[in-house]
């Protein structure tokens, strides 16, 4: 559905002066406009219109005006002409607000005009979530009665720094009707959206023996950063797969069903965040055919070769797909990229996100799939397909040259009537899960239910406060024999483990030893929140013919532990091992003797 301003000013409003009871036809007059949004510091719209109907025909004049508002939200609503005060006739129903004007004056003839002004408050063009001021304003339908279509925004500095403005004015003030028709404005006020974020996980093992079960938490990508305020029980490990997901694994008792309860810090930003460090990608996983993504199909092909450009197959995906609300809040399946070119008006943020990453691959353009959560406002102008916990679905695509991976949405161009989610994504999209390797896996937050119970595994607030920047927290422990042999090969490890909640970024970590070879140096690009390095340790220690100390030292990330090593010289083995032949000898001689004793007394 589009968010657009519906304006009936064409049939059934203007009455001809013989005989009166003809409606008018489309096109027997111009429509001009001048509209003005002024917001106030509160968030509350201002909304005037200065509108001129200008007659086509002479026997032909206006006198009624509808404007139909896509929002439940007007109010206080002036109108006047220059017969002054018009009292407006006002209707609400299914979320639109219906208003009619009935003019005081009547304008006979051709290129005679009616001027009057429209004035209301809209509630739902500004609002403040979380951090974030965010504005759109609406669109309108191309309709070829109206001449003109002008629209200033005016918006207070307390809102802050702009974050994004799409598209820019025109001429630097006004927008114009080319541009309103393509889905009208939008814009955010604003650096960073916080977000506090609790996710439940339910696992369950059958067997009847302990099993290991891997869970994706929210993972921290170029506009996203994020921090483990708490995760019970404490995963066994966290690493992170090819696609940069952070997979935190959990030893389940057999038999047994354990709840995984995480509380995160997440921020959304717009612009890459500087200390992010992109791995490597693998090209030619990220253009493989899987499941969902038919590349290899006819039809793909054939758009893969019309459309060749990132910003091409979003257009052509977001214009020629369909949403359907009627599959929302059903047990809706997945049907891909070649069903959906079948049936284009059945399409879901799946199908939407499918279709896009098949023709991008197909075209050479690496794509994957993000699944996560989605804050809306609106569910018509911003729709969530994956009802599983409010989640939504929108695809990303890598850039070589800024050698980037670039979010996207063009099931929401569609469903807002062509507001932009190329050029700039937004502060409410939370990335849960990168599906790029396979395109069902990793699982988000919210599939982990349990069907026995019904219950919400997913809660997202914005918070109004940057959280304060955790302490990294790194421990080291040096694993080694506390005695050791001279000349003998000794095998041990460094465990390094991030107790924090934050991820630790390039780690240097070496290791030495005041005796014996050892020069160990190794430095990693991350550690994730209680992530765990182990670090093989082997040393060969001098030939000594008396004990002597040894220290092995560790340090990580400028942090030192050491371990101190007693080195005994080989003889005290060869001697021990004597000793202990001796004493098995001699303990022989001793049992035999008596066994022998025994038999002779009895003679």
């Amino acid at each position: 559905m589009k968010y657009l301003l519906h304006i009936f000013a064409l049939v059934a409003i203007l009455l001809i002066v013989h005989p009166p009871s003809r409606v008018l036809a489309v096109g027997e007059f111009q429509a001009d406009y001048d509209v003005q949004y002024a917001i106030s510091p509160a968030g509350k719209t201002i909304v005037t219109q200065h509108v001129t109907l200008t007659n086509k025909l002479s026997n032909f004049y206006p006198q009624k005006y509808s404007l139909l508002l896509d929002s439940d939200k007007i109010s206080n609503v002036i109108a006047y002409d220059d017969g002054g005060v018009i009292t407006p006739a006002i209707s609400v129903k299914d979320g639109k607000t219906d208003l009619t004007l009935s003019f005081n004056t009547k304008a006979l003839g051709v290129g005679k005009s009616t001027k009057f002004s429209l004035r209301y408050e809209h509630a739902g063009v500004a609002s403040k979530n979380g951090s974030i001021w965010e504005v759109y304003v609406p669109g309108v339908v191309n309709d070829p009665d109206v001449g003109t279509y002008e629209v200033t925004l005016s918006v207070p500095p307390t809102f802050g720094e702009i974050a994004y403005l799409s598209p820019y004015p025109a001429n630097d003030r006004k927008w114009t009707k080319d541009q309103m028709i393509q889905g009208g404005i939008s814009a955010a006020y604003g650096k960073k959206q916080q977000y506090a974020v609790h996710l439940t996980y339910s696992l369950q093992n059958n067997s009847i023996t302990p099993k290991k079960q891997t869970i994706a938490l929210p993972p921290e990508t170029a506009f996203q950063t994020v921090s483990v305020v708490s995760i019970d029980p404490r995963p066994e490990s966290v690493t992170k797969d090819n696609d940069g997901n952070w997979l935190a694994e959990f030893l389940i008792p057999a038999g047994q069903s354990i709840l995984v309860k995480a509380s995160l810090d997440i921020g959304i930003s717009l612009t890459p965040i500087a200390s992010f460090s992109q791995p490597a990608i693998n090209m030619d996983a990220n253009l493989m055919e899987l499941p969902f993504w038919q590349t290899s199909d006819d039809k793909i092909q054939q758009y893969a070769k019309m459309y060749k450009t990132p910003r091409d197959i979003y257009n052509f995906v977001s214009r020629t797909l369909t949403y359907d609300y009627s599959r929302i809040n059903k047990d809706t399946k997945r049907i891909g990229a070649k069903e959906i070119l079948a049936a284009p008006t059945t399409a879901l943020c799946m199908e939407f996100t499918d279709l896009f990453i098949s023709i991008a691959r197909a075209a050479g353009i690496p794509a994957r799939r993000i699944v996560g959560y989605a804050y809306t406002n609106n569910t018509k102008l911003r729709p969530l397909s994956l009802v599983t916990d409010v989640l939504h679905a929108w695809p990303e695509y890598y850039d070589t040259e800024k050698k980037l991976w670039i979010p996207i949405d063009p099931t929401w161009a569609n469903t807002t009537g062509g507001q932009n989610y190329f050029d700039k994504l937004d502060f409410n999209h939370i990335v849960f899960a990168i599906q790029g390797e396979s395109s069902d896996t990793p699982y988000p937050a919210g599939f982990y239910h349990d069907k026995a119970k019904n219950t919400k595994d997913v809660e997202v607030e914005f918070s109004d406060v940057t959280p304060s920047i955790k302490p990294q927290s790194v421990e080291t422990k040096i694993v080694f024999p506390s005695k050791v042999t001279s000349g003998k090969r000794v095998t041990g490890s460094l465990v390094i483990e991030n107790t924090s909640g934050v991820s630790v970024r390039n780690v240097s970590i070496s290791a030495s030893s005041t005796l014996g070879e050892l020069n160990l140096q190794r430095d990693f690009p991350e550690l994730l929140p209680y992530g765990t390095l182990y670090i093989p340790l082997d040393v060969t220690f001098p030939q000594t013919i008396t004990p002597i100390k040894a220290t092995i030292q560790a340090i990580t990330n400028g942090t030192t532990v050491t371990q101190e090593v007693t080195i005994h010289p080989l003889y005290v083995l060869f001697t021990g091992i004597l000793l202990v032949t001796i004493s098995f000898v001699a303990f022989g001689a001793i049992v035999v003797w008596i066994l022998l004793w025994k038999r002779q007394k009895k003679k």
